[in-house]
């Protein structure tokens, strides 16, 4: 009998030296149960990284702001932050260089029926803007290669009747950017102050161009067509204007 009881003491001693021991401070998180972690941001806004990290929150993940630290304070699931961590130290680099081609055209449609197209653009320009509408008068009103970084504010003035502001965001993904608040103004002797006629929120591709139509119907006789491209320097447009 004692040598039974010595046998099952030695397995029991070897059933707890193979049992996982949790190390000193170290805690074993249910899954599904929320963290709290903060993340300084060195480079960038944090009050920017806001709209990163809202799409990777679950329904019970929160963000909060400490403007003072450039912090932000995020609770949600270890799986959640397994997303957002990285998407954050993606972000959080210095600001890069990038540039923006913009164009200002006038586009008319020909009174005689199948006239042939005139521009004073550049052919490959103009054939890109015949399909995505076609008009038959092409004439540039105004033209401009803004070099900014990430993160600035821009205002330029279009050969004296057109004003173009906006912010730049951040490369996300390394393949887009978006700028805030991008407005176009047109001045006139009648109003000075100018009449916007574009202010919104875009989302640029880099290396693509991208083309807005202003007018009223697709059938009407003329349209403001304003084309941008945005670049890194030394990277070349390669594909057709999206509409």
């Amino acid at each position: 009998m004692p040598s039974v009881r010595r046998t099952f003491l030695i397995l029991l001693w070897i059933v707890l030296l193979a049992a996982p021991a949790a190390l000193p401070g170290q805690m074993i998180r249910k899954e599904g149960e929320l963290v709290l972690h903060a993340f300084t941001l060195r480079n960038r806004p944090a009050a920017e990284a806001i709209q990163l990290v809202f799409p990777l929150l679950t329904q019970r993940g929160t963000v909060e702001l400490q403007p003072a630290t450039n912090t932000l304070v995020i609770r949600d699931t270890a799986a959640a932050l397994s997303r957002i961590i990285p998407a954050l130290q993606g972000y959080d680099h210095p600001s890069r260089p990038l540039s923006l081609e913009i164009q200002i055209v006038r586009a008319m449609r020909s009174p005689v029926s199948g006239a042939p197209v005139q521009s004073d653009l550049p052919e490959p320009l103009t054939a890109k803007l015949h399909a995505l509408l076609p008009y038959d008068v092409y004439q540039g009103q105004a033209q401009a290669r803004l070099s900014s970084r990430e993160g600035e504010a821009v205002t330029y003035a279009l050969g004296g009747e057109y004003e173009v502001s906006f912010r730049l965001g951040t490369i996300v993904e390394g393949q887009r950017v978006r700028l805030s608040s991008f407005r176009i103004l047109r001045r006139t002797e009648e109003r000075r102050a100018g009449t916007a006629l574009i202010h919104t929120n875009l989302i640029l591709p880099l290396g693509q161009t991208t083309c807005f139509v202003l007018a009223r119907t697709e059938e009407s006789r003329e349209a403001l067509m304003v084309v941008l491209t945005l670049r890194r320097p030394g990277q070349r447009s390669a594909k057709q204007p999206k509409p």
